[in-house]
C-alpha cells in the first residue's frame, strides 16, 4: 500500500513541479482542515486532511481526508475565474466512522492576485455500511476552499 502511494507521488512530481501551490482552509462534507492544492492552467490537484466538524467543535479522534482533481470549463484555465468539473475520493460519509466514497463535482472559483475561493456541489457513491449490508448509496457533496496564492 505504501509502495503504491510513493509510486503515484513520484509519477505526479513532474506535473506538480510546474504547478502553483495554494495553501488554505477547506471544507468537504463535514471534513475541515488545511487545503493543499497544486494548480496549473489545465488542472488542479488537491489534498484535504482534517477532522469532522460537529456541534461541539472538531472531532479530532481520527484523521479524515479527501483528495481530488479539477478541470476548467468554458475555455478558461485554472488560473482564471470560472466554472470547473472535478472528481474526488475520500471520507465523504458519516461523522461516526470512516466511510469512503467516490464522486464528481461542479463548481465555481473566484481569483484575485493573492486569494482563491471555490464553491462546489456534487454527487458521490459511498461504500457499504457493513459486511452484511452490501448496498452502496449516493450522497450529496458540498465543498468550499479558501486559499492563499503566491
Amino acid at each position: 500500500m505504501i509502495k503504491r502511494g510513493l509510486l503515484c507521488a513520484a509519477l505526479l512530481c513532474p506535473a506538480l513541479a510546474s504547478a502553483e501551490l495554494l495553501v488554505g482552509l477547506g471544507y468537504t462534507n463535514g471534513v475541515v482542515g488545511p487545503n493543499l492544492e497544486w494548480a496549473n492552467e489545465r488542472y488542479s490537484l488537491y489534498v484535504l486532511p482534517g477532522a469532522h466538524l460537529r456541534k461541539g467543535g472538531l472531532d479530532t479522534d481520527e484523521l479524515r481526508w479527501v483528495v481530488g482533481a479539477r478541470r476548467p470549463l468554458e475555455r478558461t484555465t485554472m488560473q482564471m475565474p470560472g466554472f470547473f468539473v472535478g472528481a474526488m475520493f475520500g471520507d465523504l460519509g458519516e461523522r461516526s466512522y470512516e466511510r469512503l466514497g467516490l464522486g464528481a463535482e461542479l463548481g465555481r472559483q473566484w481569483l484575485t492576485p493573492s486569494v482563491r475561493f471555490t464553491v462546489s456541489a456534487g454527487i458521490a457513491v459511498l461504500e457499504e455500511k457493513s459486511a452484511y449490508d452490501k448496498d452502496m448509496e449516493p450522497t450529496l457533496v458540498l465543498s468550499t476552499t479558501f486559499s492563499m496564492r503566491r
